[in-house]
């Protein structure tokens, strides 16, 4: 009887001992469990280029709207719509006979104007004709000299030509229309080189200088172009800081004057950024905060940024080479929480 009763006492133990290393098993589970398990990225420093993207407007390297200097009628159209054309080139001819033929007659009476002032100069060393003779004969050789500039004036802006080479617009008249002064005849466009317009805030101005290089970005071309002009003054109401560059014309494709484009302005070259991804960053009103993991835990802190990349953000303040930042559950993760985070990169 005694001895089974020892039986039963050893089997009880050895039960009490079974489930009292099941329940330890349990609870070691449970604490991993009850760590979250996250992602994170490790932070190290490396080369950055800190770069500014902003809207541009390309403009034509010249372009004019040609208007007729005078009024007339339209006699001959030399040139078609969109057509290429050189500096020089005739575009039309306003009706300038009239002129053409006044002009022959005052010329006519100006060179008898000029023999008369020569008579009356040579007639006066003699006492054949008085000095007010000579100043009135003066006078209406001067009249005449001034009515032939004037008509050959006209003349010469009947015949509208090019300033410079280009492509012409389009035009709203036809061959034997009447012109009124200052009219638009067309328009005439360089573009063998363009101008890229665009704009900086006001911390980038020391950042930029001429003859520096800046990509411009036009649907999915990347152009290089070079920087020619920068405006003196500071817009007071944008605080912003208008520059100019230049583009050559790509060869495999023609670019429009007024295409939107964007351009890319290298500000800063940093030797040793820290670069996090974007999703790591958790934006408030206030403040922009990362989760560093830190001893199997969750510590919150609040960073200051810079410029973006296509996935990546510059963090300027408030983390440090070597830290390892959380890039997943962030809507679910605490301060102080405990992480077990599994490093991807």
């Amino acid at each position: 009887m005694i001895k089974n009763a020892n039986y039963s006492l050893v089997y009880l133990v050895i039960i009490a001992f079974l489930m009292g290393c099941g329940d330890g098993e349990s609870n070691s589970k449970e604490g991993v469990k009850s760590n979250m398990q996250v992602e994170g990225f490790k932070v190290i420093a490396e080369p950055f280029n800190d770069e500014v993207v902003t809207t541009a407007e390309i403009l034509a390297n010249e372009q004019v709207e040609l208007k007729a200097p005078i009024a007339g009628q339209v006699l001959e159209v030399y040139f078609k719509e969109g057509q290429k054309i050189n500096k020089g080139d005739v575009l039309i001819r306003i009706d300038d006979r009239s002129w053409k033929a006044e002009l022959i007659g005052v010329k006519s009476a100006l060179e008898t104007a000029q023999k008369e002032y020569d008579r009356k100069k040579q007639l006066l060393a003699v006492e054949g004709s008085s000095q007010e003779e000579i100043d009135n004969s003066f006078s209406a050789l001067q009249l005449l000299k001034s009515k032939v500039e004037q008509l050959q004036v006209n003349i010469d802006l009947a015949n509208v030509s090019a300033p410079f080479s280009g492509m012409l617009g389009m035009r709203n008249f036809s061959q034997g229309a009447f012109l009124q002064q200052g009219v638009t005849i067309t328009t005439l466009t360089e573009t063998n080189q363009l101008k890229v317009d665009f704009t900086l805030a006001q911390q980038h101005s020391n950042s930029i200088e001429i003859g520096k290089t800046i990509l411009v970005l036009i649907e999915k071309d990347t152009l290089e172009a070079v920087i020619y002009a920068i405006n003196p003054v500071i817009n007071t109401n944008s605080r912003t800081i208008n520059v100019r560059a230049t583009l050559n014309q790509p060869k495999q494709k023609t670019i429009i004057p007024g295409t939107y484009a964007e351009v890319l302005v290298t500000t800063n070259n940093v030797d040793d950024a820290l670069l996090i991804p974007t999703q790591a960053v958790v934006p408030s009103i206030n403040e922009q905060t990362v989760y560093v993991a830190k001893n199997g835990k969750a510590v919150k802190k609040v960073v200051l940024v810079g410029n973006r990349t296509k996935d990546r953000i510059h963090v300027l303040e408030g983390i440090s080479a070597g830290d390892t930042v959380i890039t997943t559950g962030l809507l679910q993760v605490k301060d102080g929480m405990g992480v077990s985070v599994k490093i991807n990169n």
